[in-house]
Parts: C-alpha cells; structure tokens; sequence
C-alpha cells in the first residue's frame, strides 16, 4: 500500500530526523541549525546515541507552520542562495 506523502517521507515511521534529512527542507544550512537549537530559536535536537543525534518531526513541522514555511517555499529559499 501507498503511505501518504510527508514532509519527511523516509523517516515517518521514525518520528524523527537527522540533521542532513532536515537541511534540505530548511531554508538555512547546518552552521545555522545547531545554532539555533542552541539558542532556543529552532526546537532542540535529541541525543539518541554518543554519535546519533535528532529532530522530533512534530516539533519541525510546528516550527516551520509557526515560520510560514512550506517544503516548496523551503526547497526555492535554498534554490536562489
């Protein structure tokens, strides 16, 4: 069967996502990612391992409603930098 299409398709099942899953749908690079979750502007990652850490999709996809941003608004912003 056909799951339907996410934000995030191949880590649904997951619930949560890597740094180089999300950058592509961010309209910011990594430097700015980890700064951001440091400082409280975008949700905190999640240590799963000394050497995995990750998003909560439900906490990104609310951060990025709260933005305004869409995967495709998202997917230009990066186009054009």
């Amino acid at each position: 069967s056909t799951q339907a299409k996410t934000l995030f398709p191949y880590t649904t099942l997951f619930r949560s996502s890597r740094a180089s899953q999300l950058l592509p749908f961010l309209p910011f690079g990594s430097t700015t990612l980890w700064s951001w979750s440091r400082s409280g502007r975008f949700p905190s990652p999640v240590k799963l391992s000394s050497t995995i850490t990750c998003w909560k999709n439900e906490e990104v996809h609310a951060w990025m409603k709260r933005q305004g941003l869409s995967q495709q608004a998202a997917n230009d912003t990066q186009g054009a930098a």
